[in-house]
């Protein structure tokens, strides 16, 4: 019977990296939508203060 050889350190390490720029970026993604409406609001303020 031939036995799996394990990943290396170096491939699970890059994995979990990946994994957590993924979830970083998902984080990031999800917050400019939640503040999209205040963002965008205060865009509208800045705009007509300008002007």
């Amino acid at each position: 019977m031939m036995e799996e050889t394990p990943a290396s350190s170096g491939e699970t390490d890059e994995k979990k990296a990946a994994e957590r720029r993924r979830e970083r970026r998902q984080t990031f993604g999800q917050a400019l939508l939640d503040w999209s409406p205040v963002l965008a609001r205060l865009a509208t303020i800045v705009m007509q203060h300008l002007s």
